[in-house]
């Protein structure tokens, strides 16, 4: 998935909504680059100081691990999205750049920003 910041949803907000020319704009907001599950997490333990790693479950066990807490027809959703993922991960904008004038914020400095979360 190409995550973006928080920050960056908040700048694209803060300009569309003061400044000239976005009334009626629809923005489409993505990351800066798709990026694994598997990646995201180490470079949240990168981030955090602290070794982390992903493992896959079988989809049964997923699948039966998140019925204990979600209606079915949500769980089926959510699986399917993510195996999706995979092979279609997402496409990237340039719209944080086009509406702020600067380069969206990377997965890596979001890490950085929650570190603590982390620890």
């Amino acid at each position: 998935m190409p995550l973006i910041h928080e920050k960056d949803i908040a700048a694209v907000a803060v300009e569309a909504l003061t400044g000239d020319g976005h009334a009626g704009a629809k923005y489409t907001l993505t990351g800066t680059r798709p990026l694994t599950q598997a990646e995201q997490v180490r470079v949240i333990g990168e981030a955090a100081g602290r070794p982390a790693h992903w493992a896959e479950l079988p989809l049964d066990e997923a699948r039966a691990a998140l019925l204990t807490r979600m209606p079915d027809f949500v769980v089926d959703t959510m699986l399917t999205g993510f195996r999706e993922l995979v092979t279609k991960p997402g496409e990237v904008t340039s719209t944080v750049q086009d509406v702020t004038g600067r380069p969206g914020l990377d997965f890596e400095v979001w890490a950085a920003d929650h570190a603590a979360s982390f620890r």
